[in-house]
């Protein structure tokens, strides 16, 4: 048997282990889901919920940081050198902040949410977003001068925001952010993350690609 990561079709939270197993060579069933059939796996997921990482055993690994980090290290893309690791947790920790900010808008009518979100890109999001770009000064790698999983985290939220597909979030809310345009642009021509992208070019997956 080989991995199996299962989720919905769309990036979010997934979309680092699949990256990482994209770019580790690791084969891997990537298995979908829709709002209507995901109740059939849901009451074996180890907590009702996805992303959820089969491994061969058939045993489930559940929790998307737990998911990303098991991947990484098995695709060479956890750093090996303790505070390195510890730069590129704190990096993915600062985007959970940044995620966190946004949930309570996904249960708002619509007119709700697109206010919501603005307020939060005018504020807290826009203040993440700066402490986000001192990480990453001139485009720089998070952690180690080299490509780990916290760089591939930080991609796909800067790339899921300037993809115009949610509603109150501006394709253009990086521009007073050089720093983060530079870095998203950088990981986009990676080599394997750009050949990645130009296979899956799908929905919000199009902003998934350099100068995007």
């Amino acid at each position: 048997m080989v991995l199996k990561l299962h989720y919905f079709a769309a990036p979010g939270k997934a979309e680092v282990a699949r990256l990482c197993l994209t770019l580790g060579g690791i084969p891997f069933e990537d298995v979908h889901y829709t709002h209507e059939t995901f109740p059939t796996f849901k009451a074996k997921a180890p907590f009702g919920q996805v992303p959820v990482l089969e491994l061969e055993d058939g045993k489930m690994l559940a929790q998307s940081g737990a998911i990303d980090r098991y991947v990484a290290k098995l695709a060479g893309l956890y750093p090996e050198d303790p505070l390195d690791a510890a730069h590129a947790d704190q990096a993915v920790f600062l985007l959970i902040d940044l995620t966190d900010a946004f949930g309570p808008t996904w249960a708002l009518p619509k007119d709700e949410q697109v206010k919501a979100r603005e307020a939060i890109m005018a504020t807290k999001g826009r203040e993440k977003l700066g402490y986000l770009a001192k990480l990453v000064p001139g485009g720089a790698y998070v952690a180690g001068g080299k490509l780990s999983f916290a760089d591939l985290g930080v991609f796909v939220m800067l790339s899921s925001l300037t993809s115009g597909q949610f509603d109150g979030v501006s394709k253009t809310c990086l521009d007073e952010f050089p720093d983060l345009k530079a870095f998203r642009n950088k990981i986009a021509s990676e080599p394997a993350v750009k050949a990645h992208y130009d296979k899956h070019t799908e929905g919000i997956r199009a902003a998934f690609k350099p100068d995007a």
